[in-house]
């Protein structure tokens, strides 16, 4: 049973605004024509309408945008959760948004995508069809076999905004280091933006370094914004740095976690697990590094969830929807794990007592009535989470 607050997309946009400003037809070109040239005066830039945001002094319609970072960053993770919360309506970041219809072009990780969905909403609610994706390889670059259907489906569910996930899987034939190719590919995701007017935003990898974009600098040179997604250090948050914005102010840090769910297990039984990027706090600083028993007892509370965890009995104070297991079942583990080696049962229980100590003190676990649950993601918890 889904308990997610329901979500009405169509009167989000009429109570919005945007429902007749983003989709009636557009006024009359101004200036005089000359070819597919237009002359515009002062007049015509004093008449000009005022640029407007999706996300405030990050996303507006009609531009161009590319989020990339190295591999395990966690980018594709958060991008997604920022489009679906633009999908109803909701900004990150102390940002106002605006609701938005979104084509997620999702031709890597694919097979995943659903879950990954289905959890943002349990998490934030149903977006309904204000978000929907194409979960399938898309050629957009030359020779742009699939572009003009992308085009067609943009325009169809009326797309405010579309990502590509990610260029290197649907840039086509070329090669992505030289500035011919890479500038091949930003005019076919121009032609998607302007048939469209809808924001593109395209997830890109960079180096495994994360010094730079991978390819052509020609790409970053063309894009109306830039965003470097950069993993954190061990228990501290991750961050997304706007490195440049032409119209917006550059410099701003993004901060989120990556927080691991569980999902159902696989056809074989085996348990599978996936992450949701959430917001952090500005400025926030790494945890203190987990002494090494409170990190084998985690990693022990972890796996006996993922393999036998049990949802956690309603209560006063007790988590919703949430898996753990038994206090004693956790403890008795780690003594069948020999988490201590110390002879006495009594040193035994005072070093277990002082690993979750240092674990609730963290963060990372809850307990009450008898339970124990994960709360945060961390190096003991984290294990199995692909992140792009």
């Amino acid at each position: 049973m889904n308990d997610a607050p329901h979500h009405d997309p169509e009167g989000a946009f009429r109570s919005a605004g945007a429902h007749e400003e983003r989709f009636t037809p557009p006024p009359p070109p101004r200036g005089r024509p000359f070819g597919r040239l237009r002359l515009l005066s002062l007049a015509d830039a004093a008449a000009a309408p005022e640029r407007n945001h999706l996300l405030k002094g990050l996303i507006a319609p009609g531009e161009l945008s590319v989020w990339w970072g190295p591999p395990k960053s966690g980018k594709t993770f958060l991008v997604l959760r920022v489009v679906y919360g633009l999908a109803l309506g909701r900004g990150m970041w102390n940002r106002k948004a605006k609701p938005c219809r979104v084509l997620y072009v999702a031709a890597e990780g694919e097979s995943g995508f659903a879950a990954r969905l289905l959890v943002l909403r349990d998490a934030l609610g149903d977006a309904g069809e204000a978000l929907q994706y194409i979960a399938s390889a898309a050629v957009m670059g030359p020779p742009s076999g699939d572009l003009a259907d992308a085009i067609a489906a943009a325009l169809a569910m009326r797309a405010n905004l579309v990502v590509i996930d990610t260029l290197a899987r649907t840039f086509g034939e070329g090669d992505e280091n030289t500035a011919q190719d890479m500038s091949a590919y930003v005019g076919a995701c121009d032609r998607l933006r302007t048939e469209t007017g809808a924001h593109v935003a395209i997830v890109h990898h960079g180096t495994k370094e994360g010094a730079t974009a991978r390819g052509s600098g020609a790409l970053l040179g063309a894009v109306d914004l830039s965003v470097r997604v950069a993993r954190g250090t061990e228990g501290g948050a991750s961050a997304a740095l706007v490195e440049c914005s032409k119209d917006d102010a550059s410099g701003a840090e993004l901060p989120f976690r990556l927080r691991v769910v569980e999902l159902a297990p696989d056809p074989d039984g085996d348990p599978r697990t996936t992450c949701v990027a959430e917001e952090a706090e500005a400025g926030a600083k790494p945890r203190k590094p987990l002494p090494q028993v409170a990190r084998s007892a985690l990693a022990v509370l972890a796996t006996l969830i993922l393999s036998e965890g049990a949802p956690i009995p309603p209560g006063e104070l007790m988590p919703l929807h949430a898996k753990g297991v038994r206090d004693d079942h956790w403890r008795a583990e780690c003594e069948a794990r020999r988490l201590s080696l110390a002879e006495s049962q009594k040193d035994r229980d005072r070093v277990f007592r002082h690993a979750v100590q240092a674990l609730r003190s963290a963060g990372e676990i809850g307990m009450r009535s008898g339970w124990s649950w994960l709360l945060a993601p961390s190096s003991g918890a984290d294990q199995g989470c692909e992140i792009p």
